[in-house]
């Protein structure tokens, strides 16, 4: 009886633990994701990128955009 109390509780602790770890990873993919750039001379106005590179137009480094409050609230949930 011993052993089946055991071995259930190891099953719930192993099995719980691993819920931070794939919250954690998915909350760095969102946030990843969730960067932007663009030119800084605003070629193309508020046009963005999810990538860096070059602007299409003047040729400059395309900078990361910072994050709005509307972004950052949807982060917090």
């Amino acid at each position: 009886m011993k052993n089946i109390l055991y071995a259930s509780l190891m099953l719930i602790f192993i099995a719980c633990s691993g819920n931070d770890k794939a919250e954690k990873d998915a909350t760095e993919t969102t946030l990843t994701a969730a960067k932007t750039y663009a030119c800084p001379m605003q070629c193309e106005g508020e046009k963005t990128y999810a990538e860096a590179g070059k602007c299409p137009v003047c040729k400059m480094d395309l900078q990361e955009t910072a994050m709005t409050e509307a972004d950052s609230a949807s982060h917090n949930h």
